[in-house]
């Protein structure tokens, strides 16, 4: 059986409208032409296709049954000029989820000078921790993290696009003459996770905490630790200006570093939105520490 696709496209915007007249205007055919075009595919079928009563067109049982499947069969094919789209040039959205910090001190930056160069991208930023954005790209619901740690999740491209000097830090105020160990047996620990690299820099000086405060970003976490809620293990970059104004103490600078890394699906590498701010992201990202 051979059916040529402009009579299926005839077919179905017949069957959507049942109406030949207004077919014929979004075809932009002759009514004759749609009439022949409708018997060339009711002869590959060999089943009639419309049925007419008076001036109305109903669809008989073998019409319905080829509509369900040209519906399915019109719309791959939308898909399939989209996501060939996506390949040319950047359009459409682009959703992007980070932790609040780099949302403040870098995205911001980044996505001005993506949007610049391509104006026709929607842009949507995201601020989660680390745990809910490797999640929000795992269930495609964002195209492109920025994450501290590795994520290890199948299926997800990593690139590692900074380096940061882990410290704990405590208010001067709750520090005075106490040591590290004094300070976790009085008073919580503040983070967001207590797994990966922050379980082993705490494992290297000893200190289990005793009791934590969880906190959904690392903006947060800063903010408690300078009202003398507790102690936290955080990045230098993010309280390099604290600690000069003397409103933050570092306890100790660890020598194991937090890795910042940009994920994405692999599968989506190929699209010109996507590239093109992984692109941007690897050029602009290292003059932030310059």
């Amino acid at each position: 059986m051979g059916m040529e696709l402009r009579h299926l496209k005839t077919f179905h915007v017949v069957a959507e409208c049942l109406n030949l007249t207004k077919a014929a205007e979004i075809l932009r055919y002759t009514q004759p032409t749609i009439s022949l075009q409708i018997q060339a595919l009711e002869q590959d079928i060999g089943h009639t296709l419309l049925n007419r009563v008076g001036k109305r067109t109903f669809l008989t049982p073998t019409g319905k049954l080829l509509k369900k499947h040209t519906d399915k069969l019109f719309q791959n094919l939308d898909e399939l000029e989209q996501d060939l789209r996506r390949l040319e040039k950047p359009y459409g959205n682009l959703t992007i989820a980070a932790p609040e910090f780099y949302c403040s001190y870098y995205l911001s930056q980044l996505l001005s000078i993506y949007v610049k160069v391509h104006p026709q991208v929607q842009m949507k930023l995201l601020c989660y921790n680390s745990k809910e954005t490797i999640k929000l790209v795992e269930s495609n619901r964002a195209d492109i993290g920025i994450v501290a740690g590795k994520c290890n999740r199948p299926g997800i491209e990593e690139i590692l696009i900074d380096q940061e000097d882990l410290v704990l830090v405590a208010s001067p105020l709750l520090v005075k003459s106490r040591s590290a160990e004094e300070l976790f047996a009085e008073h919580p620990f503040i983070t967001y996770d207590l797994e990966g690299v922050i379980r082993e820099c705490l494992e290297e000086i000893g200190c289990k905490p005793l009791w934590t405060i969880e906190c959904g970003s690392e903006e947060a976490i800063k903010r408690a630790v300078m009202s003398q809620t507790g102690i936290a293990l955080i990045s230098d970059v993010m309280i390099e200006k604290e600690v000069r104004q003397g409103t933050l103490q570092v306890l100790h600078r660890f020598p194991k570093r937090l890795l910042t890394y940009l994920i994405y699906p692999r599968d989506q590498r190929d699209y010109s939105t996507v590239s093109s701010f992984v692109d941007v992201v690897l050029d602009v990202w290292p003059t932030f520490r310059a």
